[in-house]
C-alpha cells in the first residue's frame, strides 16, 4: 500500500470516527436546537444547495475576502520594501503595524463599521489582518540577505534592479510564501467574522447570522461546514499557485 493511499484511508477513518462521536453526543442531548445530528445537518446542506441565494452568497463572500487578501498582500509587500528603503518611513510605520497586529479582529471590524459601508467592511478587515503578517515576513526576508553578498554587490556596483533580482528576491520569496500561507486562514476568518457582525447583503456570514437568530441549528452547522470546505479549497488552490512561484520558508509571527 502506497503512503498516499494509507494517508487517505487514515484520514477517512478519523473523519468517520468524529462523525460517530458527534452522532452519539447528539443522541444523548436529544435536542436538535442545541446540537443537530449529522443526518439533520446533511439535509439542511442539501436544501441550501438547491437555492440560488446560497450560491450568490458564497460567490460574494469568496470574491470580497479574496480581494481583501490580495490587497493586504500587495500593501504589506510595498510597506515592507519602503520601510527598508527609507529608514524614516520604517521608523514611522513599524509601530502602526504592531498596533494592527495586536488589535482584536472584532474591534477592527466595529471601528470600520462606523466609518465605511457594511458591504465593504469584510474586504477591508481581511486586508488589514493580512498586512502585518506579510509586512513582517518580507522585512525578515530582506534582512536575511547575507552580509558578504551585500559587500560583493557594493564592490561591483550592482544596480538596484540587479540587487533585487540576485539578492533580495531569492531571500524574500520563501518568506513571502510562508507569510501568504499564514495570512490565508486569518483573512478568511476575519472576513466571515466581519460578515456576521456587519450583516452585508448576500453573504455567507449574513446567512450564518440569520440561522443563529431564528435558531435554525441544522442550517447553522451546514453553513459552518460550507465555510470550512471553501476555506480548505481556496487555501489549496492559492498555495499551489504560490508554490510554483516560490518554495519553502517559515512564517514570522
Amino acid at each position: 500500500m502506497s503512503p498516499k493511499v494509507k494517508k487517505l484511508i487514515t484520514g477517512i477513518g478519523v473523519f468517520l470516527f468524529w462523525i460517530l462521536v458527534w452522532e452519539m453526543i447528539a443522541l444523548i442531548i436529544s435536542k436538535s436546537v442545541i446540537l443537530p445530528s449529522p443526518p439533520e445537518v446533511l439535509k439542511a446542506l442539501l436544501r441550501l444547495l438547491k437555492t440560488k441565494n446560497f450560491y450568490i452568497a458564497c460567490g460574494r463572500s469568496v470574491a470580497y475576502i479574496f480581494a481583501g487578501l490580495s490587497a493586504g498582500i500587495i500593501i504589506g509587500v510595498l510597506l515592507a520594501v519602503l520601510s527598508k528603503t527609507i529608514k524614516l518611513f520604517g521608523v514611522v510605520i513599524s509601530p502602526a503595524i504592531e498596533v494592527i497586529k495586536a488589535t482584536p479582529v472584532a474591534s477592527v471590524i466595529i471601528v470600520m463599521l462606523f466609518i465605511f459601508s457594511k458591504n465593504i467592511v469584510p474586504m477591508l478587515a481581511s486586508a488589514l489582518m493580512v498586512i502585518p503578517i506579510v509586512f513582517m515576513n518580507i522585512r525578515k526576508g530582506i534582512e536575511s540577505v547575507p552580509a558578504d553578498k551585500m559587500e560583493v554587490a557594493e564592490i561591483y556596483n550592482f544596480t538596484s534592479s540587479k540587487k533585487l533580482k540576485l539578492l533580495y528576491l531569492p531571500s524574500a520569496l520563501p518568506y513571502f510564501y510562508a507569510g501568504c500561507r499564514s495570512a490565508l486562514g486569518l483573512a478568511w476568518k476575519a472576513g466571515i467574522a466581519a460578515e456576521v457582525i456587519c450583516v452585508p447583503k448576500s453573504s455567507i456570514g449574513t446567512m450564518l447570522y440569520s440561522a443563529k437568530i431564528y435558531l435554525e441549528s441544522e442550517e447553522l452547522f451546514a453553513l459552518t461546514a460550507v465555510i470550512i470546505i471553501l476555506s480548505v479549497i481556496i487555501e489549496k488552490i492559492i498555495i499551489l499557485a504560490l508554490g510554483k512561484l516560490c518554495k519553502g520558508g517559515e512564517a514570522v509571527l
